[in-house]
């Protein structure tokens, strides 16, 4: 049985997407044909994850668009935070990855258009992909230590319908306050989630020994100390190898 369609706020339109189809590539594909333009919301109907993308039009400088991968992860980390029982702890890595009880559970992701008009690119899409339940044939709960579901860490009855209705309102207003007041709100609510256990994801890094996490910078770029002083990692280049990781097309 299919799931009901979800109650988007009024700036959204939604976009049923079959189970297999990617809702990312085909919300990029559509905008950069310009079939697709702000507020659409393309989600799947696979029902062991919850997967969407937005499409949205800036306003702002390309740098400052990746901005928005940030307010996503909020937004995903303050739904479930207000759907999941108190003992679920979410977390996250740098720049992307969402953990529930340190364990990951999904990811979000930001494609930005090649071309620009008047000085802002001319689309971004900002994805998110959740692990609501383990597929058949996945291993058994436990098996895999540094990867988890929702439904392995006590959320079997939140449903995927609520938590999507739920992250698309927490990301309108999310966006709505980051543009009227900036990076900074989202800044320190990302921060007060970090991991405690690792701040960057694996393979972030693109170098091996030791290093320390400093913060983020003004657009989000991890402030890395080493052996041979501070570094900033740009968040668009470490998405890119991070899909690569996933076999996914950079």
């Amino acid at each position: 049985m299919r799931d009901p369609h979800p109650a988007f706020p009024p700036l959204l339109t939604g976009h049923r997407l079959t189970v297999g189809r990617s809702p990312a590539v085909w919300a990029e594909a559509e905008a950069a044909a310009g079939r697709l333009g702000a507020g659409d919301l393309v989600w799947s109907e696979d029902p062991d994850d919850l997967r969407f993308a937005l499409v949205l039009e800036p306003v702002v400088m390309r740098l400052r668009c990746q901005e928005i991968l940030f307010a996503a992860m909020v937004a995903a980390g303050d739904s479930i935070g207000a759907l999941s029982p108190p003992e679920v702890s979410i977390t996250y890595q740098w720049p992307s990855v969402i953990l529930a009880n340190e364990a990951e559970i999904g990811f979000a992701d930001i494609v930005i258009s090649e071309a620009d008009h008047e000085g802002a690119p001319e689309w971004m899409v900002v994805s998110l992909t959740l692990r609501i339940r383990p597929k058949r044939g996945q291993p058994e709960p436990g098996h895999e230590a540094d990867r988890t579901t929702l439904w392995d860490e006590g959320c079997g009855a939140l449903g995927k319908t609520a938590l999507l209705e739920s992250v698309s309102r927490h990301l309108i207003n999310i966006i709505h306050s980051w543009s009227e007041d900036g990076f900074k709100p989202v800044h320190d609510q990302w921060l007060a989630r970090i991991s405690g256990k690792q701040k960057l994801a694996a393979g972030a890094a693109p170098y091996d020994g030791d290093h320390e996490f400093l913060g983020l910078g003004e657009s989000g770029e991890a402030l890395i100390k080493t052996g041979s002083g501070t570094h900033a990692l740009m968040v668009m280049d470490v998405l890119i190898r991070l899909r690569t990781q996933r076999g996914e097309a950079a």
